[in-house]
């Protein structure tokens, strides 16, 4: 940890950067899997209306889209909330101030 305050403490601006930008991204994948597994709940809904199978993954209801990068299962969620946390540290560590004589 001692490494990353080094780090932080000769490069706040873009420690602070990087955090915000780590932040966002792991933001966007948990919203982005809340919103997927809406749209596939109301797939599964008109599926089981027309009495077909339900789908289980984001893949089959959308086969043209690229949805590798959604969170569906525990990893994808644990690996998005890292994001999330490592991002938070980046951003809330403390800055040493640089000694201006």
């Amino acid at each position: 940890m001692n490494w990353l305050n080094s780090l932080i403490g000769r490069f706040p601006r873009q420690a602070q950067v990087i955090g915000k930008v780590v932040f966002l991204a792991g933001a966007i994948l948990i919203l982005g899997a809340v919103f997927a597994r809406a749209g596939l709940m109301a797939v599964n809904t008109e599926r089981v209306a027309a009495k077909l199978p339900a789908l289980q993954t984001l893949a089959q209801a959308y086969p043209q889209y690229a949805t590798w990068v959604v969170p569906e299962g525990p990893v994808g969620f644990t690996v998005a909330a890292a994001l999330v946390l490592i991002g938070m540290v980046l951003t809330g560590l403390p800055a040493k101030p640089k000694n201006r004589k």
